[in-house]
């Protein structure tokens, strides 16, 4: 049994939750700021120094300092109770403390100019060539999905329309759209990452044919594919996918979703997705999947939920090309909520025994 009083004592509730990157305000007799365990667009989380508490009015989540290291780890009580009498620090290495979160890495001016012309060149040429729109068709990706999300297809003619548009190709050389006379991304399906307003920021290609790599991605930071769209401001909770297909299911299917690029997961990708309540992990069902959501689902702690993809399906793309695949994936999400609350519901327990 641990002496909680004297755990409370040697970690005040206010140092503990700055040491967690959460910036404090004075507010009359209590502390107020942005809670770390959701999107907290207006401060709700109040900390109350005389009773060593705190509560958010966002999420309602509250308690004492070992709850809410306890909510940061994604820990047992009892754990997080044996860890913090033993001296451990508040945040483990592999947690990303809020108040240390990267920029996002953004190009210039001329760089941006130069994708967003790419892009929309590229959706230019995508109605002009009905296979490859048979061929998105064909993924589970209808028309009117490929113009939201401004999917396009390098036919070439890139560099041409750059100049006529006073574009400088050497800027597009930097990216790796062109290299010498030849443009890189011809013969691919372009998916832009796009920002609230909707410009390309970034983008991938998707091979159709031939025997180069999958994806050529643009020569620039790799995003976390989806994250700064319209459709994501304000929703706490999100899935993450491996691939550009993946995401487009989800976007299809108008599930809030995140793609990785690849399935190494950068520290830049885990201080985004710790701006999300609940993170739900639905990568590709083979061992470099399985990995990448290990190492995220370390780094987040409870709030990062591993759903099972249904028996057969391979990745979400391909589940998304089956019968009733929209509805076998949110049964996969509701079982992982389960999953979570089941858990909680046994912390508590435990609690209330320990107390009795």
């Amino acid at each position: 049994m641990h002496d909680v009083a004297a755990i409370r004592a040697a970690h005040p509730i206010a140092e503990t939750v700055v040491s967690a990157g959460v910036e404090l305000r004075p507010s009359g007799r209590r502390l107020t700021g942005r809670c770390p365990f959701h999107r907290d667009h207006d401060p709700s989380f109040v900390v109350y120094t005389e009773t060593a508490s705190w509560f958010c009015y966002g999420c309602h989540a509250g308690g004492d300092v070992i709850d809410f290291v306890a909510r940061l780890r994604g820990t047992a009580f009892r754990e997080t109770a044996a860890q913090l009498s033993q001296g451990l620090p508040v945040l483990p290495a592999n947690v990303v403390r809020l108040s240390t979160r990267p920029p996002a890495a953004r190009l210039d001016a001329a760089a941006l100019a130069v994708v967003e012309a790419t892009v929309a060149h590229c959706e230019r040429a995508l109605l002009k060539y009905r296979d490859v729109r048979s061929y998105l068709a064909s993924r589970g990706i209808p028309m009117a999905t490929a113009r939201r999300l401004r999917l396009g297809y390098a036919a070439g003619g890139l560099v041409q329309q750059l100049r006529s548009s006073g574009l400088r190709p050497d800027v597009a050389a930097g990216l790796g759209l062109i290299a010498g006379d030849r443009e890189a991304f011809t013969g691919r399906i372009v998916v832009p990452d796009l920002d609230v307003q909707g410009h390309a920021t970034w983008l991938t290609g998707r091979a159709l044919a031939g025997s180069g790599p999958r994806y050529l991605n643009l020569r620039a930071p790799s995003p976390l594919l989806g994250v700064a769209q319209a459709s994501l401001v304000g929703t706490e909770a999100v899935v993450v996918v491996e691939g550009p297909f993946d995401w487009l299911t989800a976007c299809e299917w108008e599930v809030p979703a995140v793609a990785l690029v690849g399935t190494h997961a950068s520290r830049r990708v885990l201080a985004a997705l710790r701006g999300f309540r609940t993170v739900y992990l639905a990568l590709d069902a083979d061992g470099p999947g399985r990995r990448g959501s290990a190492q995220i689902a370390s780094a987040l702690g409870g709030r990062a939920l591993t759903v099972s993809l249904p028996r057969g399906a391979h990745d979400l793309n391909e589940l998304g090309q089956q019968r009733g695949g929209r509805d076998a994936f949110l049964r996969a999400l509701a079982e992982a909520r389960t999953r979570q609350e089941e858990s909680w519901q046994q912390t508590d327990q435990t609690r209330r025994d320990r107390a009795a």
